[in-house]
């Protein structure tokens, strides 16, 4: 905001261009940008994929400047032309992935590698999960509320027929997530002139519906679907509030669970190519039982919050903590399998390596502590230059970056 040139008594809110000085005045094709803690823990960063040029990835360095990273972590993707992006923790080990749509090229899935020395991404999508498209939107939801997450891609019919398509990514204990295509009935459209999309739960039941628009090349009503599945799962529905009562954009939502960890989400107002997304973090949670939600706001600033079972099923709203002694609950939190309570009052990884040096076989004596769990490996031996894959088999080569730090309502059918 210009302070000089503003006047809030009248209303009157000024902005100014600062791009230049905080780093990210480059000219390029934009399309999609994602905002929210992609690298930090808490500061917003941001992701760029382009058209005609390399994507951006600019690192928040705290002091209102930022650095464009996206070679060292490995997501330039310099001959593609972006579209819809989305960001999402899909194997749930606490850092943040990135999904997007390449126009008429290959799909992405970022998967942020679990390596607290660096800072890099791998390309996990599967051969039907690229499959290029005229690619729009791109949206992560939980549609049937089964403890994983969707991915919706939105494509225009405008060259010939284009459907409609989503995947199901589900977490693997020791494996990355598994890529599912699923069946969604009329909901492929492919037909459909697609120009955007965006999930709510519109009648309050606690499964987001799903609505698209068309146009551009032809014009076609908008459609609203509502999934049936997943109607008696658990769901949890979160709205952080900044100080002055807004929609908290940025804030990164976690909710601990008894039997399968950590779930996060960001708060982001992009995701969706021409879309908004709704400003609260949809959590479906399957049969499992929700322990325990934690806040984080772009400041740094947090809240943790136990949760009862009568707060399953509900939509929470989380207010800034105006005080110090409003971020600690008073009470004991519980954060479920794999995770402890830190001094500070917010759950945290427990490793299970430090206390449990006995913890793997002798055929696969390495240990190495994950995000709620541990893996182990054999002792595989490499040479300079290389180093084991996470299983200890195989000899990999290194890399050598590294990071310092109206409406027409349809239903569909998941099979």
């Amino acid at each position: 905001m210009d302070e000089t040139a503003s006047d809030l008594s009248k209303g009157i809110v000024a902005l100014s261009n600062v791009a230049e000085q905080a780093g990210v005045n480059k000219f390029t094709g934009g399309r999609g940008v994602v905002v929210g803690p992609i690298l930090s823990h808490t500061l917003p960063d941001i992701f760029c994929d382009n058209e005609y040029s390399s994507n951006f990835l600019f690192r928040n360095n705290g002091n209102g400047t930022f650095t464009d990273v996206a070679a060292q972590a490995g997501v330039e993707d310099p001959m593609q032309h972006g579209r819809g992006v989305a960001l999402a923790d899909f194997n749930r080990d606490g850092r943040t992935d990135i999904v997007y749509g390449n126009w008429n090229g290959p799909h992405r899935l970022f998967l942020q590698l679990s390596n607290n020395r660096k800072q890099r991404f791998k390309d996990i999508a599967s051969q039907k999960f690229s499959m290029p498209s005229p690619v729009r939107t791109v949206i992560v939801a939980d549609f049937d509320n089964d403890n994983e997450l969707e991915v919706f891609f939105n494509n225009i019919a405008y060259r010939g027929a284009s459907a409609n398509r989503l995947f199901r990514v589900s977490r693997r204990e020791h494996g990355d997530p598994q890529i599912e295509e699923l069946n969604i009935g009329e909901a492929a459209e492919p037909e459909g002139r697609g120009t955007g999309a965006a999930v709510t739960d519109f009648d309050g039941d606690g499964q987001l519906d799903l609505l698209v628009t068309h146009g551009e090349s032809a014009a076609q009503p908008v459609s609203v679907y509502r999934v049936i599945q997943g109607s008696s799962n658990r769901w949890l529905r979160v709205i952080p509030r900044t100080q002055f009562g807004a929609f908290a954009r940025g804030a990164k939502v976690v909710v601990y669970t008894k039997r399968n960890g950590a779930h996060t989400r960001i708060i982001d107002g992009g995701s969706g190519y021409l879309c908004e997304m709704e400003p609260v973090a949809h959590f479906g949670l399957g049969k499992d039982v929700a322990t325990n939600v934690e806040v984080y706001w772009p400041d740094g600033r947090s809240v943790a919050r136990p949760l009862e079972l009568s707060d399953l099923n509900t939509v929470l709203e989380i207010f800034y903590p105006m005080a110090e002694e409003e971020e600690t609950p008073a009470v004991e939190i519980e954060c479920g399998h794999g995770f402890i309570v830190s001094e500070n009052g917010r759950c945290t990884d427990q490793d299970e390596c430090t206390q449990f040096p006995s913890v793997c076989p002798p055929e696969r004596p390495v240990c190495t502590n994950t995000y709620g769990s541990f893996k182990c490996r054999a002792n595989k031996r490499c040479n300079q230059g290389y180093e084991p894959n996470d299983e200890g088999t195989a000899c990999v080569g290194r890399k050598v970056f590294q990071l310092s730090c109206c409406c027409e309502i349809l239903w569909i059918t998941l099979n």
